[in-house]
């Protein structure tokens, strides 16, 4: 049993979680943000994290039972002498956790438990040997970015009960082309793997630098995007900070096209600045959020250069609008 137990901590890939947690945080963040609410439920956000750690970890069992990975994988630690891939039951334990997250997730409330809905459709229509969505070049990438980047922020902003204005959607978009830009810069170095296995990959068709390539162009886009969006007043313009480290990070993707073949290493420097951009992005809006409350106004989402909607109120727990 403690091989079992270890065998599945590993294959959930214990170093990432913070990452795929991050995703329903950021939502739920953000819409509090948006309209400076004051009502976090801490309750409701700790249950709806546990739900998206059990997605996970079920989406990454099924993957490991498909994949029967014994090369590097991002975001993963390989334990030398263990095939963890091969423990007994493996399908079984992430169907079951699977199963657990909707359970978990059930109080929480339709909007919530509707995005972990697609997300655990996505994941067995994923990973399952009968349809294996992940060897596909097109419903590969929609199920990660449909997963990542769209249902799991949505999830978190949708437990705030708050109402959406055009920065929602906009931030929205912005957070699914990075995702898109994650996802293929991580298969870049799979071409080997993914061509084992039959899949039909981009990576498999089109080679490794081109998928570079195509991640290169997705975090330009989330560039400019974030850059003119905050030099327009609909974020801070303190957001401007991180400029460097969106140099920074696509400075390694353009030296990775001319050198398609890094491997691995490559892919988790990429995740590192694109780590490490998220935080100055994040501290930059926390700083203009201090600022405001330092100078008595009316700070974070309501202290930008352009206001959507009337502000909220929060009545008896339930955020309103006036």
């Amino acid at each position: 049993m403690t091989q079992t137990l270890a065998g599945l901590w590993w294959l959930a890939r214990p170093r990432g979680m913070v990452l795929v947690l991050g995703l329903p945080a950021s939502g739920y963040g953000f819409g509090h943000w948006e309209w400076a609410a004051s009502d976090p439920r801490p309750g409701e956000f700790l249950v709806l994290l546990l739900a998206w750690w059990l997605l996970s970890a079920g989406t990454l069992w099924l993957n490991a039972a498909l994949d029967r990975d014994e090369g590097e994988v991002l975001m993963g630690t390989p334990r030398t002498g263990h095939e963890d891939w091969r423990l007994p039951h493996l399908s079984r334990y992430g169907i079951g956790a699977l199963a657990l997250a909707l359970v978990v997730a059930l109080p929480l409330g339709p909007a919530p438990f509707a995005c972990l809905v697609g997300c655990v459709g996505m994941a067995v229509a994923y990973s399952h040997p009968r349809t294996a969505w992940k060897g596909h070049a097109v419903l590969g990438p929609l199920v990660n970015i449909g997963g990542y980047g769209v249902l799991s922020p949505l999830a978190g902003w949708s437990l705030t009960g708050l109402p959406a204005t055009p920065r929602t959607a906009a931030s929205l978009v912005l957070v699914a082309v990075w995702i898109a830009g994650m996802y293929f810069g991580a298969q870049a170095f799979q071409q080997a793997e993914d061509a084992a296995r039959g899949y039909r990959t981009l990576v498999v068709s089109r080679g490794p630098a081109q998928v570079v390539q195509l991640a290169r162009a997705l975090f330009l886009a989330v560039c400019a995007g974030t850059l003119v969006l905050s030099l327009a007043g609909w974020y801070p313009r303190a957001l401007l900070v991180s400029a460097p480290g969106w140099y920074w990070l696509d400075a390694h993707l353009a030296r990775w096209i001319l050198t398609p073949g890094a491997g691995p290493a490559a892919a988790r420097s990429m995740l590192r600045r694109a780590t490490v951009l998220a935080l100055l992005v994040l501290g930059g809006a926390s700083w203009a959020h201090l600022d405001a409350l330092r100078h008595g106004r009316t700070p974070a989402g309501r202290d930008t250069g352009v206001r959507f909607g009337p502000p909220p109120v929060v009545h008896l727990g339930t955020p309103v609008l006036r």
